[in-house]
C-alpha cells in the first residue's frame, strides 16, 4: 500500500477549481417576467435563464417545483471560479416539459460556465412513431438538451421521452455530462 505524502495531497487539492458561492434567484412556473427573482417573486423560467443583469458569476438560480411547459433558451455566463448554477429547489420536482411532437427542443444552452443540476426534461408528446424514415427526419420529437455551452456541466439530470436526450455539439469545449438517467428517448420511423 502506497501511502502519499501530505504536500501531495496539498499539491493536488490547490489546483482544484474553487467554487465561490453568491446569491440565491428563484424561478417558479407561477413566476413572472417582472418579478425580482427573489422566494416571494420569482421569475418565470424564461425570465431567470436570459442573463438577467441581477445574476452573477457564483449565483445559484433555484427551480421551485411544478411543471415548466414550454421551450427555453438559457445564455448564463460564470466564470472558472464561480459558475451559475441552475438546480432544482431541495425537496421539490422541478420539470422542464413540452408536448409537441415536431423537432422541438426543450432546453437550448448557450452561454458558458453554468451547471445545470438535479432537475427533471421530458416530452409528454404521446406520438412515438412517424412516417419519414431517416435518422433526421424533420417530423421526429425534439431534444431534452441542444448545447452549444462552453464549459457548462449537465448533473443528475432525468432526461426521457425525447427524441435525443443532450445533443452536444463539438463547439461546445468543456462540457461535462455525468449522474444523468436518460432513458426513453428516441422514436420509431
Amino acid at each position: 500500500m502506497r501511502v502519499f505524502a501530505p504536500i501531495a495531497i496539498y499539491a493536488i487539492l490547490s489546483v482544484s477549481p474553487v467554487v465561490t458561492l453568491g446569491a440565491d434567484f428563484y424561478a417558479s412556473p407561477s413566476g413572472k417576467a417582472t418579478g425580482n427573482g427573489s422566494l416571494q417573486s420569482p421569475w418565470d423560467l424564461a425570465t431567470a435563464l436570459n442573463n438577467p443583469p441581477a445574476v452573477k458569476p457564483g449565483d445559484t438560480i433555484w427551480l421551485r417545483g411544478g411543471r415548466y411547459i414550454g421551450t427555453f433558451s438559457t445564455r448564463l455566463n460564470g466564470t472558472p471560479a464561480a459558475p451559475i448554477l441552475v438546480r432544482q429547489y431541495p425537496g421539490e420536482r422541478a420539470i422542464l416539459e413540452q408536448n409537441r411532437t415536431q423537432n422541438v427542443t426543450i432546453l437550448y444552452t448557450r452561454g458558458s460556465y453554468t451547471w445545470y443540476w438535479g432537475f427533471e426534461i421530458m416530452s409528454s408528446a404521446t406520438t412515438r412513431q412517424i412516417a419519414q424514415a431517416g435518422s433526421n427526419p424533420s417530423t421526429r420529437p425534439g431534444n431534452a438538451i441542444d448545447n452549444v455551452c462552453s464549459f457548462c456541466k449537465f448533473i443528475n439530470l432525468t432526461i426521457h421521452n425525447n427524441g435525443q436526450g443532450i445533443a452536444s455539439w463539438e463547439d461546445c469545449r468543456g462540457t461535462e455530462i455525468y449522474g444523468n438517467v436518460i432513458f426513453h428517448n428516441g422514436w420509431g420511423g
